[in-house]
């Protein structure tokens, strides 16, 4: 979706539910804000951490888009490690007049099919690749206003020859081009393996990778969102030793955030059904006390843990091939 930097705009991926939002976080539990809060496709309240990496992008808008000139950049990392949140929650604090456009790769069947999803993200038209790419040039050349074309999972646009790529990178490093490039995806060597005559063409984009998160990152991360609807009180809602176990084995495992984040979630289900069952319980031995709020301990987070990994012996076996198998 095509948006414009000014405070008075949001992304939608990121806050699409904030408008509902205002009224019911009034009547929400902490519990439940909690673990809403967790929810993978929920905004982080602020970056946490990545500073290098939020350097780099900064340094990159203030010399293309913030100075009204083009330019690339490829960011790569493993899936869950922050690279389009951090570089959309940056275009957000950007205080410059430019427009920035995100496109997802991956419902795209052709590699051409780009330039027209770019004009339709800039509710600019333009039918067909060749049409398309045409009415890119001219926009990407006469545009009042620089523009950043943001390629989330880029590498879905390879191809044969990677013309279109090339293409894409040469008009971003064109003198006179207003439009920023920054492409996304996993792999950290996708410029020099499919796009090694983007030097010849001198248009080699800047290149950023981020690494995946640490445990003390993914602890910082979990407990920054809790303590922005607890208020503080993320310690109530879950225990600090069960948020360290999670952040241990999912920085061992992949370093995904989101896969933290999931835990999490199942981990405060598994503790919402426990206390139900207990208060249950409670009800007719004596009348019912006021039933406690649950509370997301170590033995929760243990347990969604292995359910989702499954044991060391079935992780074991998962690993072998057929004929080890049999």
């Amino acid at each position: 979706s095509s948006f414009p930097v000014t405070k008075s705009n949001s992304n939608t991926k990121e806050n699409g539910t904030a408008p509902s939002n205002t009224k019911k976080t009034k009547t929400l539990t902490p519990f439940v804000a909690a673990k809403n809060i967790l929810h993978r496709s929920t905004a982080a309240p602020q970056i946490i951490g990545r500073e290098t990496e939020q350097a780099a992008i900064k340094q990159f808008l203030e010399t293309t888009v913030e100075k009204g000139r083009g330019g690339s950049m490829y960011i790569s990392g493993n899936p869950g490690t922050g690279k389009t949140a951090c570089l959309q929650a940056l275009i957000k604090q950007s205080s410059a007049s430019f427009k920035s456009v995100l496109v997802n790769c991956v419902p795209l069947t052709r590699p051409g099919q780009v330039y027209a999803a770019i004009l339709d993200s800039m509710e600019a038209k333009g039918s067909g690749a060749d049409q398309a790419l045409a009415e890119l040039e001219k926009t990407v050349f006469k545009s009042k206003t620089a523009f950043l074309v943001i390629l989330d999972e880029v590498d879905s646009l390879l191809g044969s020859r990677q013309e279109v790529l090339y293409r894409l990178f040469e008009l971003a490093a064109h003198p006179d081009s207003r439009m920023a490039l920054v492409g996304i995806a996993n792999a950290l060597d996708l410029t020099d393996r499919f796009l090694p005559r983007l030097q010849a063409r001198n248009c080699v984009p800047v290149l950023l990778n981020f690494n995946p998160y640490q445990v003390k990152d993914i602890v910082a991360i979990l407990q920054s969102r809790l303590d922005s609807v607890s208020k503080g009180e993320g310690e109530s809602v879950i225990q600090k030793a069960a948020l360290e176990l999670c952040a241990r084995k999912v920085a061992a495992t992949s370093g995904d955030l989101r896969k933290a984040l999931d835990v999490c979630r199942q981990a405060m289900e598994a503790a919402e059904i426990d206390c139900k069952r207990k208060a249950a319980s409670k009800d007719k031995e004596n009348g019912g006390d006021a039933p406690q709020a649950p509370k997301v301990s170590i033995m929760h987070i243990a347990k969604v843990l292995t359910k989702l990994n499954g044991s060391p012996i079935a992780q074991k076996l998962d690993a072998l091939n057929f004929q080890q198998k049999l």
